[in-house]
């Protein structure tokens, strides 16, 4: 009997049991249900023996017999005294033949993927399984592998050994054997298992190379482990359904991860609700109610984590199982017949068209898809960053994390505009050629000079992955090559040896084959952060290591300057233009800009003529304090200066007389009156006094000055000549320079 969704969704033991499954899933990277001791065979171990090269199939390495491309791996050095130098070394003897075969495939395995070798830590695993295998009981005396015993077993193995023997050896060599045997079983396991690899409830990509992988995948030593799935029909299907959907490219490993933490959801509420199998329910009607009670344990949840810690999970972290889960039976619908064979489970070829669509529209969260109005940095934050970020390359005596790499990565985010693994995974050498035909002579400094290549980790299918730099960033490459380089060589790597990536993880990396991880440059920018203690214009603290913030940065100044945006997505490496126009939505200001650019209207409601040159000076009107008018804006650009003042008075046809003294003398105090209250209105909506050089505080002071030449001008004209009023020019007109084409010029009266 299924029961009452109603009763079902409080669950009292959520808040206990979430972090027991999340530690569980931590600590569990095995497939529990994988009997190890059973894949194994005589034959099986000889096939990987026989698999590495004629050079590498050795019980010992000494200064003899080492490979060329162990001697950067082999880490510890010790010293031949008869010989007076120093030596790298490695001996499997001792041990039956299967087991040297399985130790030396491990080896070379583990160099192969670009580790280190810890020769004194294997040679106290080799000896502590000697001891075991000669002094041990009778299952370890028996053993002919290295998986005949549990990693645990073997340890308590030795315990024993060391007992009976009462051998004097390093007091530690259990826990030696337990930890490093744990790993090398794990290796064993996959390459003995014949069957299909999605067949087994532990997926790791670093040690089963059957699992399809992107060349450069960013989480590609995380492990996807099925375990957590206890029911079997829903474990096996998840596992089939998951394997189809990265083989075929539809989903990638990182997506891998994410559906299958979004099931583990569902596997809880199944475990608190039961259900009938496939089909969930015993017949169609129940099924509305019982999802019901899915879509209430999400909504009712408490999150333990994150910005929402002791509120209701997010909008995405509750949306995501349901369309997963529905994503999930939809494509098991449509696969059906082929489930029951592949599965060996006829219940699935019942689904019905009712599992297509398993939850309404109102139950799935509606994502409002609103960026934070913090994302696009201001210049005068990047700047304050630009200038600390020297902290990550400083010696750590001198307050620094003495991590250049970080810096230079830091740099590059900045510069590019790029996501933190497209820089952190690039190639050695990312520069390349401009595609533009001819020499670099003559041309601008600060213009492009090549082109950076970097690993697109995120979108398929779109264009190639390169962008225009200008020399700035060239040497910034150039500098983290040359680190790069130093690294390798001073890890044992031969002279001139060039890494795989420009920035490396540089814990048991000896030749540069695993890039800077992301989680340790978040931590660097983090600690930055904190350094700094950076705020915004408006107080708010900017976050460094929130990195995508650089990305909306670069994409923002890019729209503001104008740029086509076509070019601007390809330079962000978007497939569609919707994409790229995710990152315009930040940019609400150059949109109003935009608009008034092409709405704004004369005095008589004709539309604004605005020449093209004069652009980008208007898209600054904000920023010009002397162009903000009492009713409006100044459209006239910043370069050019407004000499007429009121029309009247500085126009060279206009003349008055004593008769309009009142009316001059009236229009003067309105206008100084006008002057008082504009001011004073400005200064309370602004902040600050309008300035001497406001467009429209020159007009009008213009005006008043005129006016009181002209009042001074009839003042000083002789009245009582002829008996007749004398007219005077405009002052304003007496004021400008004498036209050049104008031989003479009528004299003032």
């Amino acid at each position: 009997m299924i029961p009452d969704p109603a009763e079902t969704t409080a669950l009292p033991q959520q808040r206990d049991t979430a972090p027991r499954v999340r530690e569980r899933n931590r600590r569990d990277k095995r497939d529990p249900r994988l009997p190890i001791a059973e894949l194994f065979s005589v034959e099986r171990a000889r096939r990987l023996w026989e698999s590495l090269p004629e050079e590498h199939r050795q019980d010992h390495f000494d200064a003899a017999n080492m490979p060329a491309d162990y001697l950067s791996a082999f880490s510890k050095r010790t010293i031949n005294k008869e010989r007076g130098w120093f030596t790298q070394s490695l001996s499997l003897r001792g041990l039956p033949e299967p087991m040297l075969w399985e130790l030396a495939w491990c080896v070379h395995q583990q160099v192969a993927d670009g580790y280190g070798i810890n020769t004194g830590r294997m040679g106290e695993l080799r000896r502590g399984l000697v001891l075991a295998v000669e002094h041990g009981g009778p299952a370890a005396r028996a053993a002919r592998s290295l998986t005949a015993l549990t990693h645990e077993e073997w340890g308590r193995e030795v315990r024993g050994a060391l007992m009976r023997a009462n051998a004097s050896v390093n007091s530690h060599l259990p826990v030696f054997v337990e930890n490093g045997l744990k790993h090398l079983q794990d290796r064993l396991a996959h390459a003995y298992h014949d069957g299909e690899w999605w067949r087994l409830n532990v997926w790791n990509p670093a040690l089963d190379r059957r699992i399809p992988q992107r060349e450069h995948e960013p989480y590609g030593r995380a492990v996807a482990n099925f375990s957590q799935l206890t029911t079997d029909w829903f474990r096996e299907a998840a596992k089939w359904w998951l394997s189809v959907q990265l083989s075929t490219e539809r989903y990638v490993w990182s997506s891998v991860k994410s559906r299958l933490d979004h099931l583990k959801w569902f596997q809880w509420y199944i475990d608190q609700a039961g259900c009938a199998g496939p089909h969930l329910v015993d017949t169609p009607e129940k099924l509305r109610t019982w999802l019901r009670g899915f879509v209430d344990l999400l909504n009712n949840h408490t999150a333990m984590t994150g910005a929402n810690k002791g509120g209701r999970l997010a909008k995405n972290s509750r949306r995501g199982p349901l369309v997963t889960v529905e994503a999930f039976y939809r494509w098991m619908y449509d696969n059906r017949d082929e489930a029951v064979r592949v599965l060996g489970d006829r219940r699935w070829g019942g689904l019905g068209m009712h599992h297509c669509v398993l939850f309404r529209l109102e139950d799935k969260p509606r994502l409002i898809n609103q960026l934070p109005d913090d994302m696009a940095l201001e210049d005068q934050v990047i700047s304050e960053i630009a200038a600390g970020s020297g902290v990550l390359a400083d010696p750590k005596p001198e307050g620094g994390l003495d991590d250049r790499q970080a810096f230079h990565a830091l740099m590059l985010l900045i510069r590019t505009g790029r996501r933190m693994n497209e820089v952190l995974m690039m190639d050695f050498e990312p520069l390349l050629p401009l595609l533009t035909a001819g020499g670099q002579e003559g041309k601008d400094p600060d213009g492009f000079v090549a082109r950076l290549a970097y690993q697109q980790t995120k979108i398929t299918g779109g264009d190639p992955s390169t962008i225009p730099v200008d020399q700035e960033i060239v040497d910034i490459v150039r500098r983290q090559q040359q680190w790069a380089r130093e690294f390798i060589t001073a890890q044992g790597a031969p002279a001139g040896t060039n890494p795989r990536y420009l920035f490396l993880q540089t814990k048991n990396n000896p030749i540069g084959k695993r890039p800077y991880a992301s989680a340790t440059f978040h931590s660097r920018l983090g600690t930055l952060t904190k350094k700094l203690a950076i705020n915004d214009s408006v107080g708010r603290p900017v976050k460094i290591s929130k990195t995508h913030t650089f990305r909306h940065t670069r994409a923002t100044d890019l729209i503001n300057a104008g740029v086509p945006i076509h070019v601007v997505m390809r330079y962000l490496g978007h497939v569609t233009p919707a994409m790229t126009m995710h990152y315009a939505k930040t940019l609400a200001v150059t949109a109003e800009r935009e608009f008034l650019r092409y709405k704004k209207v004369t005095a008589d409601g004709r539309t604004a003529e605005v020449d093209p040159s004069d652009l980008y000076d208007l898209l600054h009107l904000d920023q010009r304090a002397d162009r903000v008018l009492p009713n409006g804006w100044c459209m006239l650009p910043p370069r050019q200066v407004c000499s007429k003042g009121n029309a009247c008075l500085t126009c060279d046809k206009f003349v008055t007389d004593a008769s309009h003294r009142d009316e001059l003398q009236h229009q003067l105090a309105q206008t100084e009156a006008l002057i008082t209250r504009r001011q004073a209105q400005f200064a309370a909506r602004h902040g600050e006094p309008m300035g001497e050089d406001n467009i429209w505080l020159v007009g009008r002071l213009t005006e008043t000055r005129a006016l009181a030449k002209v009042l001074v001008a009839l003042d000083q004209v002789s009245v009582h000549e002829d008996g007749q009023l004398r007219a005077v020019r405009g002052a304003g007109a007496a004021d400008r320079p004498e036209p050049l084409t104008t031989p003479q010029q009528e004299p003032t009266a």
